[in-house]
């Protein structure tokens, strides 16, 4: 435990005194007796030199993964409520009614059962980018935001690209990994992937210096998650009152020369670019049977990701005990010693006194 140039010091130190002590011994003719003390106190001496040696034993340490966070980075664009989704609507309308957000609102519920005790923040991208919910361990509020979750209001939508959202999920990584750097951040990215900015996101986040790589080193977990279909799906028009928008009869939002319904299509490049930058699996994601179970982006071993460094290590147990139980052994001995040879000096002192 002490640096190894003050245990070198104190050894020589040590093998110095008792080298001199016994020579006086050898010198004096000493008695039987005197030898076994100095034996027993050059044990003595070996054992408070091993003690500040400082013996261990290799052990891995685990912290608690209770200290999970888990950040949900929404796509709510327009296309979000694009027709294709395989799976039951909520209220079991059977596809091509069913939206991709049906299936972003299931696999979020899932996310949220396989980590009931973590805390978890919000970013919902639409044209803009915004913290809907920070960091929070209220799990209410996680699931209302998942049971109120539209799409963006059809009219207000400028276009968007999941670069929209990379400064403001990079500046709250990072600021998550200064405040607790052994925390375990799982991210997952919910989105069709369209890019329909021109380009706008990917050049404000390139100007910020931000990268989807540049992210990896404070994700410790979770999944890119792509929704849709190579063939695409129409979407209904939504005002933000509930007669429009997915799952009601409203008019489908229409191309630009307005003679056909827009169709969205996935962008599985785009999405596993991603997921590749930020060191996560990419799972596609139809509502189809051909989907991996939920089980595929939820059961993180997060024992795992805390052996790989992020909140715990290779530690060494120090183990003194036996040689402190030896050392105050030999100590009761010598006090026992002590104490006799207390006993003959008085004796003795006391018999000269009286001659």
């Amino acid at each position: 435990m002490l640096p190894w140039p003050v245990l070198a010091l104190a050894a020589v130190l040590v093998v110095l005194l008792l080298w001199l002590a016994r020579a006086r011994l050898d010198g004096a003719r000493a008695e039987p007796a005197a030898y076994r003390s100095w034996w027993r106190r050059v044990a003595l001496a070996c054992l408070v030199v091993l003690i500040l040696v400082g013996p261990a034993l290799r052990s891995t340490e685990s912290v608690s993964v209770s200290n999970v966070e888990v950040y949900l980075l929404v796509d709510r664009t327009g296309s979000m409520a694009a027709e294709d989704w395989a799976g039951p609507a909520p209220d079991g309308v059977a596809s091509p009614a069913a939206t991709r957000l049906d299936g972003v609102r299931a696999d979020l519920a899932a996310v949220r059962e396989a980590h009931p005790s973590a805390r978890y923040s919000i970013l919902a991208l639409d044209s803009a980018a915004a913290v809907e919910l920070p960091l929070s361990n209220d799990v209410d509020a996680v699931d209302a935001w998942v049971g109120s979750l539209t799409q963006e209001v059809t009219d207000r939508s400028t276009g968007s690209s999941l670069d929209t959202a990379l400064p403001l999920l990079g500046q709250t990584l990072s600021r998550s990994y200064e405040e607790d750097p052994d925390a375990i951040r799982l991210v997952y990215v919910l989105s069709d992937g369209e890019d329909t900015d021109g380009g706008k996101g990917a050049q404000e986040a390139a100007e910020g210096g931000w990268t989807w790589q540049s992210l990896a080193g404070v994700v410790d977990g979770g999944a890119v998650l792509g929704y849709g279909t190579a063939e695409g799906g129409p979407m209904r028009s939504y005002d933000g009152t509930a007669a429009t928008g997915e799952h009601t009869d409203a008019d489908y939002i229409m191309e630009d020369d307005g003679g056909q319904p827009a169709v969205s299509v996935i962008d599985e490049e785009r999405l596993g670019s991603v997921a590749t930058s930020l060191g996560l699996d990419y799972l596609h994601r139809t509502g189809g049977s051909q989907d991996d179970p939920t089980q595929a982006f939820t059961d993180i071993d997060l024992e795992a990701v805390v052996s790989d460094g992020q909140a715990s290590g290779r530690a060494r147990r120090y183990v003194v005990w036996p040689l402190a139980l030896a050392a105050s052994l030999l100590l009761v001995w010598e006090a026992g010693d002590l104490v006799r040879a207390d006993r003959r000096l008085r004796a003795l002192t006391a018999g000269r006194t009286g001659t």
